[in-house]
């Protein structure tokens, strides 16, 4: 379907800006704990530099992108905006910010119990700015068309808000209140975190995006509307099947969850291939999450040991799936903020504006798409081979996050630049 895109309703360009601009300086330091860290980092999920490195990728580079989104696509797309925009957008990015800080130093260095309360006081904060923002923005009017994508950030948002409660309880037991089956709630955590939260709304989201940035078909309605809803409760019982012991309840929601992705992938690169539009570096970063995500559910039913089977997984969706969606993404939308911006703005003066594709060259994104694909082959090698592959996928990692920090930071110096000529 063919949607109406309301421009005009976007919010200023400093609302979505500092999250899509941080988020990868989280990465670049996860990736510098992993050159520090070397063979500890991946060779057990239970390490505490794994743990913080976890953190940094799924909190500060993938939560801090998905809520700048947010923030800039639902004016757009659905045509409701986040009232008070500018404020909740600054408290939430600051908790965000501060709580991810706190909760890597916490994790990682092991300090004390007050470290652990006041990140997830932090994160706890910006969780609840954002709930109830973006609910309060969804549940007004919304543009028909619309609906699907709405629905899909609906039920995303509510996996956060599990994710948010099930990771405060952790951390609550962390500074030592409370007793918890610690195992199993890191694992019903990270099931929420990653599918419930994560996946669901980049999907959601790519519904939108692949279409109007790719030049693809409109996905099937009934995949765009029934994918959010299904993969929400299968979560949902695959959880509860956890937490009841339940194992072939909790095995059949754990298929019904493989199939729906599976389902999701396939009609993706199906609809690559009859494109209107010539492949560019999105298209290969979206095609490079399709393979990740489809791969990441082969090795969850392979017979591996748990925790080597847990890290494969984690680093497929993570860093496979989620960072090469997002990554993808800033390629496109940051340089389309700063060109449309520009436009709006007087004191630019619309005829010196360069386009879209001269903000940041592709060749420039291209370079950095190739420096991610060494990074995340030898990710994905070095729990087989940590003592060999860990410090290296840490130099790549840093290298590939400076140049992407370096294109997205060259876009913010011609914004200035044009806005105050």
């Amino acid at each position: 379907m063919q949607r109406t895109l309301s421009y005009g309703a976007m919010p200023p360009i400093w609302v979505p800006l500092p999250f899509l601009l941080t988020a990868p300086c989280f990465v670049f330091a996860a990736a510098l704990l992993l050159m520090w860290h070397g063979e500890a980092a991946l060779s057990s999920r239970w390490t505490p530099v794994t743990l913080a490195m976890t953190h940094l990728l799924s909190l500060g580079f993938l939560t801090m992108t998905i809520v700048g989104a947010l923030f800039q696509i639902l004016p757009v797309v659905a045509g409701t905006a986040v009232k008070l925009a500018g404020p909740v957008a600054l408290l939430s990015w600051s908790g965000l910010a501060g709580g991810t800080v706190i909760l890597a130093g916490a994790l990682g260095l092991g300090l004390g119990p007050g470290f652990y309360v006041t990140a997830a006081s932090l994160l706890g904060l910006a969780g609840l700015v954002v709930l109830s923002a973006v609910g309060a923005a969804i549940s007004r009017r919304i543009v028909p068309a619309a609906r699907p994508l709405v629905a899909g950030v609906r039920l995303a948002i509510s996996g956060l808000a599990v994710t948010m409660g099930l990771g405060g309880a952790l951390a609550m037991y962390l500074a030592g209140l409370g007793m918890l089956d610690v195992l199993l709630f890191v694992d019903v955590h990270a099931s929420w975190g990653l599918v419930g939260w994560i996946v669901a709304l980049t999907a959601a989201v790519s519904f939108q995006v692949i279409p109007m940035f790719q030049g693809t078909p409109a996905y099937p309605r009934l995949l765009e509307e029934g994918m959010p809803v299904l993969l929400f409760a299968l979560v949902l019982a695959w959880s509860g099947a956890a937490l009841l012991k339940l194992p072939g309840l909790q095995l059949a929601a754990e298929i019904g969850v493989g199939a729906l992705m599976l389902t999701y992938v396939a009609t993706t690169f199906q609809f690559f291939r009859r494109r209107k539009r010539k492949a560019d570096v999105g298209t290969f970063y979206w095609s490079l999450a399709m393979a990740c995500l489809a791969l990441a559910i082969l090795v969850h039913f392979l017979p591996l040991a748990p925790d080597r089977r847990a890290l494969l997984t984690g680093v497929l969706v993570i860093a496979g799936f989620g960072m090469s969606a997002v990554n993808g993404m800033l390629y496109k939308i940051v340089p389309f903020l700063v060109w449309y911006h520009l436009q709006c703005d007087v004191r630019a003066g619309g005829a010196r504006v360069p386009g879209v594709k001269s903000i940041v060259d592709e060749a420039r994104a291209l370079r950095q798409w190739r420096w991610h694909v060494v990074a995340l082959c030898l990710l994905l090698g070095s729990p087989l081979a940590p003592s060999v592959l860990a410090r290296p996928a840490g130099l790549f990692m840093t290298l590939a996050m400076l140049l992407l920090i370096r294109d997205l930071g060259g876009a913010l110096r011609l914004f200035l630049r044009l806005r105050h000529a």
